[in-house]
């Protein structure tokens, strides 16, 4: 048995629809990002704009109409913003897992925050670092991607000991755990997809802070709405705009409390400005790398 690899090289910008587009024909909706660069670069330009989106599927759903569709979906994006025609590559039973590994090394985030990929030896340099261990697996989350970036930044700035935190769309649980490790003491991750809870409940264990994080399957609907006084979103902008509007987001912000909205892109920022405009919330900062945007926002008042 063999596994297909569809890579779909792009940039930041439309490295996120790609994976939309994907994610309903990968095995497990799983879609891998990565990100090439200087991981040791404290500068946000460090990484290379170019994002390679990549799926995997089993031999059996490895057909010539799979190939068409997928074909197909890159050709109708590739009319609205330049994108190359997806590489396929056949990988044996046993490399499929760890093929996505290659590209993944140590790096910093912030001014303490240390990625480390599990499967590597330790190479922080500073006694202050917060070491995250993080074995991504097929999940949304590496911490490679500026989005994912930019939400580290506002977690290691927000933190404070004994706080509680709310991560929706938690993926590896990457947010989680830097929360968990700056002090926060409850931390709630969230995600609709099987696969993402458990590589979140593995990472979870493996950083030795599953006592403070609760991993659950399922949406925001299904979170029993209490305050939380950081609460971070890193999703997609209309995903965003519609939790805002309709599911009650900002409900879930202690009054004192934070919210961070991130996987935005510069164009989509003034939407989702006015969704939390029109929930009640205001704008506290903005976070740029390239042409993503994060927002630090907080509810009316405080």
């Amino acid at each position: 048995m063999y596994w297909l690899e569809v890579s779909v090289r792009t940039d930041g910008e439309a490295a996120e629809a790609v994976a939309e587009a994907l994610q309903p024909l990968a095995h497990g909706n799983g879609v891998v990002l990565e990100q090439l660069g200087d991981p040791h670069d404290l500068d946000p330009l460090a990484l290379e704009p170019e994002v390679t989106v990549k799926i995997y599927l089993p031999e059996d759903q490895d057909t010539p109409a799979v190939r068409r569709r997928i074909e197909e979906i890159i050709y109708h994006l590739g009319r609205l913003y330049p994108i190359p025609a997806p590489t396929f590559r056949e990988l044996a039973d046993e490399d499929w897992a760890n093929a996505w590994k290659a590209h993944y090394h140590p790096f910093r985030v912030g001014q303490r925050l240390w990625i480390q990929p599990s499967w590597l030896a330790l190479e922080a340099e500073r006694a202050a670092d917060v070491i995250l261990t993080l074995d991504p697996g097929m999940a949304f989350g590496t911490g490679l991607h500026p989005t994912t970036q930019m939400c580290l930044q506002a977690i290691e700035q927000l933190t404070r000991p004994g706080s509680t935190m709310l991560d929706v769309g938690t993926g590896t649980g990457i947010l989680a755990i830097a929360a968990a490790k700056l002090g926060a003491s409850a931390v709630l991750g969230v995600d609709n997809d099987r696969l993402a809870v458990a590589a979140a409940s593995e990472n979870a264990a493996k950083n030795d802070v599953a006592s403070q994080i609760t991993i659950r399957e399922g949406t925001l609907a299904e979170v029993p709405l209490a305050p939380y006084d950081l609460v971070v979103v890193n999703i997609l902008a209309p995903v965003i705009v519609g939790l805002l509007r309709e599911g009650g987001l900002l409900g879930y912000v202690a009054p004192a409390g934070q919210l961070v909205l991130s996987g935005i892109i510069d164009e989509q920022a003034p939407q989702v400005i006015a969704a939390l405009t029109a929930a009640g919330g205001s704008v506290h900062e903005m976070l740029t790398v390239r042409d993503w945007v994060a927002i630090i926002a907080h509810p009316a008042g405080t």
